[in-house]
Parts: structure tokens; sequence; C-alpha cells
């Protein structure tokens, strides 16, 4: 084969690979939550992270790319303190205050189909 032929194939093998690697590990195919951890205490010092995980076609993190996401509070709001709230890489975290109950917090991200509730227990503190 001459060489020019080789080049062509191996220009043509990169620009594939190229390709599929975009649209199989770099695209976002779906968004979940990650609540760490699952429920919070009423002692004013408890602290709960909510962050938005991009999943790409084989259901792993897709690398280098973050998810916008907006929080909305529908109840509870006054049960919790906002420490942190960063919408463009879809991150929230909450400081429980002095009182247990519900908070529910909804989350629509910038690549997932419907809004997602979650709601957060807040237990009484047992000294």
């Amino acid at each position: 084969m001459r060489r020019s032929k080789i080049y062509l194939i191996f220009i043509l093998l990169i620009f594939i690979t190229g390709f599929s690697s975009y649209h199989y590990i770099f695209s976002i195919y779906e968004v979940t939550y990650n609540i760490i951890p699952d429920k919070l205490y009423a002692d004013n010092s408890s602290t709960l992270v909510i962050e938005t995980v991009p999943l790409n076609s084989f259901g792993g993190k897709a690398p280098f790319r973050k998810s916008y996401a907006e929080f909305t509070f529908n109840e509870g709001k006054d049960l919790v303190e906002v420490i942190f709230q960063d919408n463009a890489n879809g991150i929230l975290k909450l400081r429980a205050k002095e009182k247990p109950g519900k908070v529910s917090v909804t989350i629509k991200a910038k690549y997932s189909l419907l809004p997602s509730t979650i709601e957060i227990i807040i237990e009484p503190n047992v000294v």
C-alpha cells in the first residue's frame, strides 16, 4: 500500500473513534442525584449535600461535564439553611436548624426529562 492510503485510513480511524467517544462517553443521556447523607438531625450542625450527576450511555459519570440544575423548595424552607448553592454545577448544600420535620426540594436539571422531587427527613436530636 502506498503511504497516502495508510495516512487516509489512519485519519479515518481517528475520526470514527473521536465521533464515537463523543456520542457514547461525553454526551449526557440522563441525570441522577447524589444525596449524602440521606437524612439530617435537628442539631444546627448537620449538613446534607445534593449533587446532580450526568450519566453517559454506559451508565457512568460523563467525564468533564456538569449539569445545570434549579432547586425549588416546596415545603420546609424554614427548617433548613442553604449554605451553598451552585446552579451551574448542580450542587446544593443544606444545614438543618433546630426543628425536626420534612423538607421537600424539587430539582429541575437541564438534561433530565422531568423534574424530580426529593424529600429530606430531619430527625429530632436525641441527647
